[in-house]
């Protein structure tokens, strides 16, 4: 029985007719299972990382964002939350924060300082988190005070006359149309007498008129001067109240909700009177300040949920895994089952546990002796078995078979009764002995000197040994004569003779061959037997006689690419940036994982290049360039997106950076003048 040599390094025995073999364990072969199999030469093995080979297994180094046994689960790093000040959107490998206005960086941590760009037209910039605020001078407003205040829409500020608006004030002009009395004979006279009044309220004409006849107030509401609002006529003028979302003199303006930021955890959308909040993912409501509670639909399969803000959280029951614990863990690939097979299991898995071997893990050996397997005989207990060490006279496995010693005969002279764990000789008449093997004659004085007495008739017959000869066999026969050594020199004795065998041979003939492999020369490789000698078959990494000598494979450079190392019976390539492989030979196509985010990818030997598209910069073309730094908007101010810019123009501009006035008289708004 080989296996009780234990042939079988990493693996179990089974015991064959005439051999044995060995069934390996996972991460193992060759003949004994002494032969690490390298799992990192299979190929992509480990899909988003580097592999290393172990003993019976091996292991792989994940690349940033992935993890799992082959490095195939996508990390949802948005779970942790990275983005400060933005929506987080998970991609495959890692994560990319679209930011809240007002903010920038990876993760939407830097605020930006919109005031370097100078969006206060007429007053002082202070930068805010997310944000600035602007102080305008007198007689100007807006977000970025750009709208000249109208003080003519003040309430009476021209009481009877009609106002001028200025840029940051107002001018105070009216024409009367008055009757006056003159002091000369014609009894009337219509005059029309015109002066000015700037906002000063001093007049620019030194003589005044003496008495008007202006009492008749004139009804601006039958012009419908409120576009989006109802007319209420004044004394000397009309007053707009505007409907929602609206505001000017003439309600003519739309307000832009958008600027006071109501949409708490979303992203505005100004319309004509009205906004709109497109809330981020995980929140509603109408200014998107309600948390949505997606623990309500129950989304963890296995698990624990907890409700976060922008999301929920799932902490998985053991043997689940994925963002709502939907994927079963398959625990049978780190190999739980130590002496035995792994099976899957919903949530968990199973052990079946090869002979001899007990426990979860199939890691505790049953000791087989506690039961007394052995019934005439001492049980030695073992790794995964049992051996039983019979005593005389019994064999089998468990020392149950009773030896019959009869069939060998021991009883020379006499007849042979076999009992339980032993026999007896009943001897024949004139013999004596445990094997009646001893005469009761002559033969007492041993008249043969080499051989057996037998006595005969009152006398003795010697049976010479071999060797010998002669009537009391005191010849020594030269047994030399005839080459009886048939692979070696011969050497006669008293007696007999002795071979001195070749090299590889050895009996007492010399005639039998030495199976030199049951010693196991051969280190690390296949032993062969030949008649008289042997020769190693080297498993790959190996050489000399008994495959002793590791072979250096870093001496023919195999690694490409990269590095070389020389291990015990192999080699290992530390491959430079942008090359995997076996030997370093492959190239990583970094554009796989579509590095360039606003551009096109070119790989290249060992590395990328990134082609940006227009307004765009980078290693990776994730930065935006600014177009604004330059102050592209003459008369407006301007706004930086996706590479471009937009100008929005001040009142009286138009143009694509805001440098054309425009004309209002086009429009002739002046109705009476």
């Amino acid at each position: 029985d080989e296996c009780v040599e234990k042939p079988c390094q990493h693996g179990r025995c089974v015991n064959k007719d005439g051999g044995y073999k060995c069934t390996c364990s996972p991460g193992w072969t060759g003949q004994n299972c002494q032969q690490d199999i390298d799992e990192c030469a299979m190929g992509n093995i480990c899909k988003h990382g580097t592999c290393v080979n172990k003993d019976g297994g091996y292991k792989c180094t994940c690349s940033p964002g992935w993890t799992g046994q082959d490095c195939q689960l996508d990390i949802n790093e948005c779970t942790w939350n990275p983005c400060q000040h933005g929506r987080c959107v998970n991609k495959p490998g890692g994560y990319k924060c679209t930011c809240s206005p007002g903010w920038t960086g990876q993760n939407c941590q830097q605020d930006i300082d919109e005031c370097r760009g100078n969006p206060c037209q007429h007053g002082t910039c202070k930068n805010n988190n997310g944000g600035y605020k602007c102080t305008c001078s007198p007689g100007w407003t807006g977000r970025n005070c750009q709208q000249d205040i109208d003080e003519c829409t003040m309430k009476n500020i021209c009481r009877h006359g009609a106002c001028e608006n200025n840029n940051g004030g107002y001018r105070l002009e009216f024409i009367v149309s008055c009757t006056k009395l003159l002091q000369s004979k014609v009894q009337r006279q219509l005059a029309f007498i015109t002066w000015r009044w700037d906002f000063k309220m001093q007049w620019e004409s030194n003589n005044p008129p003496n008495r008007f006849l202006c009492s008749k107030n004139i009804n601006e509401c039958t012009r419908n001067p409120c576009q989006h609002g109802p007319c209420v006529n004044k004394d000397g003028g009309y007053t707009c109240p505007c409907s929602p979302g609206w505001t000017g003199q003439n309600c003519q303006q739309d307000i832009n909700e958008c600027t006071r930021n109501p949409c708490q955890h979303g992203r505005c959308v100004n319309g004509k009177g009205f906004y709109i909040c497109r809330c981020y993912h995980g929140w509603a409501g109408l200014n998107c300040q309600q948390d949505i509670n997606e623990c309500t639909r129950k989304p963890c399969r296995y698990g624990r949920y907890v409700n976060k803000d922008v999301g929920y959280k799932c902490t998985c029951l053991p043997g689940w895994t994925g963002q709502n614990c939907q994927q079963d863990i398959n625990e049978c690939t780190r190999n739980p089952s130590q002496h035995g097979s792994c099976v899957k299991k919903d949530g968990g898995y199973k052990c079946t546990c090869s002979p001899g071997w007990t426990g979860q893990n199939c890691n505790h050996d049953i000791d087989e002796c506690t039961r007394n397997p052995c019934q005439h005989g001492r049980c030695v207990n073992k790794d995964g078995g049992y051996k039983c060490t019979c005593s005389p006279g019994w064999t089998g496995q468990h020392c149950q078979n009773d030896i019959d010693e009869c069939t060998r005969n021991p009883c020379q002279h006499g007849h042979c009764e076999n009992k339980d764990g032993g026999y007896k000789c009943t001897c024949s008449p004139g013999w004596i002995g445990r094997n009646c093997q001893q005469v009761i004659d002559n033969c007492a004085r041993n008249p043969c000197q080499h051989g057996r007495c037998v006595t005969k008739h009152g006398g003795f017959h010697c049976t010479c040994s071999p060797g010998w000869t002669g009537q009391n066999c005191q010849q020594d026969i030269d047994e030399c004569t005839r080459n009886p050594c048939q692979h070696g020199r011969c050497v006669n004795k008293d007696g007999g003779y002795k071979c001195t065998c070749s090299p590889g041979w050895t009996g007492l003939s010399c005639d039998q061959d030495i199976n030199e492999c049951t010693r196991n020369p051969c280190r690390l490789g296949r032993c062969w037997n030949k008649d008289g000698g042997y020769q190693c078959t080297c498993s790959p990494g190996w050489t000399g006689q008994n495959c002793q000598q590791d072979i250096n494979e870093c001496a023919k450079n195999p690694c490409q690419h990269g590095r070389c190392v020389n291990t015990v019976g192999g080699y290992k390539c530390t491959c430079s940036p942008g090359w995997t492989g076996q030997n370093c030979q492959q190239d990583i196509d970094e554009c796989a994982g579509n590095p360039c985010q606003h551009g096109r990818c070119v790989n290249n030997d060992g590395g990328y290049k990134c082609t940006c598209s227009p307004g765009w910069t980078g290693r990776n073309c994730l930065q935006d360039i600014d177009k604004c730094s330059r102050n592209p908007c003459q008369h407006g101010s301007c706004v930086s997106k996706n590479g471009r810019y937009k100008c929005t123009c001040s009142p009286g501009w138009t143009g694509k950076n805001c440098q054309q006035d425009i004309n209002e008289c086009i429009r002739k708004p002046c109705q009476n003048g």
